[in-house]
């Protein structure tokens, strides 16, 4: 990868088109979905790319298929079997495909893939660089780096949760924060045997949540979260759900705490010649705390938006608040009715897995693959979610 600073350290402005802040998936996305057409893309980032980013690590197919990529080059595992446990009562559920239902990636290696494949298509990145301050212009916007003035007709701020441009152009905190703690455990060859194809979640261990076991390569992803913030202490839930699995002490150990945002940003539309993607939208799918899915396709969304809007104020933010509501925030209504009955309704969500635990986990599998959604599920005639009528 090119270091591109050097480019912008000068008393004048480095003039950009779009310019991204953040290299995950939803600016790489954005970045992808804009090359090629001579447009001047800039991504701006805080760090060196490839860089350690914490998360599970596990890609959806849902999330695979948006990228016109191949990923075989970074996958770790793929996972062809779900199984969904529950405890108290004791209940165990297992799904199977024929295609990877969740595809095991290390997050650096990933991001490093579709950033480094934005900037085949022309988009160049800016390493090292921090955003210091946002300045709406009449058409444009102005960024004040550690690396020197940037000016673009449009930003994407894709920079998560903790995003500086939603803190420089006065948006609302974000609502709906879920705190997770992810650890990468390094076991004895022999011992990674029964964790090798599947993607395994527990309820009924975390208060208001879940925890989960990701088979990497070498090692696994094990975590724990909870819905509600400050009210479990992750890491003696997390020492606990090692007891469960039987695992014990691990050779080797890495814990990494992270937030997940999964509510919609207030005000996410009201910045000017700003487009919010990914976590800094606050657009994670709150029944997984999974955010990769919408970082891409709200990354997408904003691009083309812009494309289609031809860098008009008006027409881009019509355009990306559009097809936002129309591909992902009815979705997310729908899936926090879900989340509620699985995080705040524990008796509820236990009858409801004594009857239709297998149902419920096929269900998600067909979500989480692609094959249908949430709100499909919840309008259709021959819907997957009838029987919650019927747990009483």
């Amino acid at each position: 990868m090119k270091n591109s600073t050097e480019n912008s350290v000068s008393d004048s402005s480095t003039e950009l088109d779009v310019a991204i802040v953040g290299a995950g998936p939803a600016g790489a996305a954005a970045a992808l979905a804009l090359g090629g057409r001579g447009l001047r893309i800039g991504v701006i980032e805080k760090g060196v790319p490839p860089r350690h980013k914490t998360c599970g690590g596990g890609v959806l197919r849902r999330a695979a298929a948006l990228l016109p990529l191949d990923l075989s080059a970074v996958v770790e595992r793929e996972c062809h079997a779900a199984e969904l446990v529950h405890h108290g009562p004791h209940l165990r559920f297992r799904c199977d495909r024929d295609r990877p239902i969740v595809t095991m990636v290390m997050r650096d290696r990933f991001d490093h893939l579709l950033i480094d494949a934005a900037e085949k298509k022309g988009a160049q990145i800016f390493p090292n660089t921090t955003v210091l301050d946002v300045s709406p212009e009449e058409d444009g916007a102005r960024l004040t780096t550690s690396a020197g003035q940037f000016r673009a007709r449009f930003v994407i701020a894709a920079d998560g949760a903790n995003s500086v441009v939603a803190r420089k152009t006065g948006r609302p905190e974000l609502r709906g924060i879920v705190p997770a703690l992810e650890c990468e455990v390094t076991l004895a060859p022999e011992a990674m045997a029964a964790w090798r194809d599947t993607a395994r979640f527990d309820f009924g261990v975390v208060p208001a949540g879940y925890a989960w076991v990701f088979p990497k390569r070498n090692h696994l992803s094990i975590g724990v979260l909870t819905t509600r913030r400050g009210a479990a202490n992750l890491p003696e839930y997390y020492r606990r759900y090692l007891d469960l699995l039987g695992i014990g002490e691990p050779l080797r150990e890495e814990r990494h705490g992270y937030i997940i945002p999964c509510r919609p940003r207030a005000g996410v539309f009201g910045a000017r010649r700003v487009l919010f993607v990914g976590d800094a939208a606050g657009l994670a799918d709150p029944v997984l705390a999974e955010g990769i899915t919408a970082g891409i396709l709200s990354g997408q969304l904003a691009a083309r938006a812009i494309l289609a809007g031809d860098f008009s104020e008006t027409a881009v933010k019509r355009h990306y608040r559009a097809a936002l509501r129309r591909e992902w925030l009815g979705e997310l209504r729908v899936a926090r009715r879900l989340a509620w009955l699985l995080y705040d309704c524990p008796r509820l969500r236990a009858r409801l897995l004594t009857r239709h635990g297998q149902r419920l986990t096929e269900l998600i599998a067909r979500i989480v693959t692609g094959e249908t959604s949430y709100a499909a599920a919840v309008t259709r005639p021959a819907n997957y979610l009838k029987f919650f009528r019927r747990t009483g």
